[in-house]
């Protein structure tokens, strides 16, 4: 359910800070930043417990447990593979890049909020992992690397100083790493969602219910967005090859 929130909640915020997002955009890294200390504070101080329950369901864990960050980077990719017929696309379009970095700096704020427990055990108590714990923080090297060098070309300073062509090459490493995200989210909520869901588990209604949902809506999302993806690309190689015949006929 927690990504269900999110998505709501990013598309809100995307659709109605559009316009000071593309005129004040160091604002909202300032906030992002600000968000990214707010959640350390919270985890350290153990502030779920002084807060009423549905900020956390509703506030923290989307931001907590990474799902607004992968929201935003949804909007960002989704943008890269419709159609741009509505004024509102259009407007998004031109913030892709500062949302993609909002979404970067605050899935810090997730790194950090699981880093502070799973590195150092890495290095000291490795006999406390799981698998899936081991396999996800493989998973996070690749990802964490390229998110980064995704974000910084993402700046609009660093892309004038960059050629198009080298800058296009590496924005394309964000396919791949959608990819991975995905693989990735899967490989932490299936099992989870198996173990709620086998006999004897004791796992309660309303958390079997959100595992499986979570897992079926990403599969959707996802998976929507590779059709889109491949139908967009298979327009633009047409259009291509419509005006190659033209400039040669």
């Amino acid at each position: 359910m927690t990504f269900l929130i999110a998505l709501v909640e990013a598309l809100l915020f995307a659709v109605l800070c559009r316009g000071a997002i593309k005129k004040h955009p160091g604002v909202f890294y300032a906030i992002s930043i600000a968000m990214v200390a707010f959640l350390f504070y919270y985890r350290v101080a153990n502030l779920y417990q002084v807060f009423p329950e549905w900020t956390y369901t509703y506030l923290i864990a989307p931001f907590w447990r990474g799902a607004f960050a992968t929201a935003l980077f949804v909007i960002v990719m989704f943008l890269g593979a419709i159609e741009k017929k509505h004024d509102v696309t259009k407007q998004l379009m031109q913030i892709r890049g500062e949302l993609a970095i909002i979404g970067s700096l605050i899935t810090l704020a997730h790194s950090i909020a699981y880093g502070i427990y799973y590195v150092p055990a890495v290095f000291y108590t490795p006999q406390e992992l799981s698998l899936r714990d081991v396999v996800a923080l493989i998973f996070t090297v690749p990802l964490f690397v390229v998110m980064i060098l995704l974000m910084v070309t993402s700046f609009r300073t660093v892309r004038r100083k960059m050629k198009a062509r080298t800058w296009k090459k590496i924005q394309r490493l964000s396919y791949a790493w959608f990819a991975l995200l995905y693989i990735y989210i899967m490989g932490l909520m299936v099992p989870s969602a198996i173990e709620l869901l086998s006999e004897g588990s004791g796992g309660e209604l309303y958390y079997q219910v959100s595992y499986v949902f979570s897992v079926v809506l990403y599969t959707v999302v996802f998976g929507t967005y590779a059709v889109l993806r491949v139908r967009k690309h298979q327009r633009d190689k047409q259009k291509r090859v419509a005006r190659l015949h033209l400039a040669t006929a």
